[in-house]
């Protein structure tokens, strides 16, 4: 299995040619992405569209909003699982931890 990471799916789907060929030659059913990755393209697609200042803008975000769905409807998107979201609760406790460790030496 091949996880594309957001640079590499984004550079697919601006049509990079070595992109395009390593993507073809991996000949591997299951290549696709993250959510992770689905909810960063989506994500910046949406600012565009809220940062829109023309109308033209507009319509252009839009158009690629679609087209960045269409795309990330094309591909395997690989969800969490049970696995990533028990290290994701552990980093977040790190996290809080460093953030407490922290209050200890300064001002909080």
């Amino acid at each position: 299995m091949y996880l594309l990471d957001t640079d590499t799916l984004t550079y697919l789907y601006a049509g990079n040619s070595n992109v395009a060929e390593r993507f073809r030659t991996a000949n591997d059913p299951d290549t696709g992405t993250t959510i992770v990755t689905k909810i960063e393209m989506l994500r910046g697609r949406i600012d565009y569209v809220l940062k829109a200042t023309t109308g033209v803008d507009l319509l252009r975000a839009q158009d690629l909003f679609s087209q960045t769905e269409n795309l990330l409807s094309q591909i395997l998107v690989v969800p969490f699982n049970e696995a990533a979201v028990e290290h994701f609760d552990r980093l977040v406790a790190l996290r809080n931890l460093r953030k407490i460790a922290e209050c200890r030496f300064t001002d909080c």
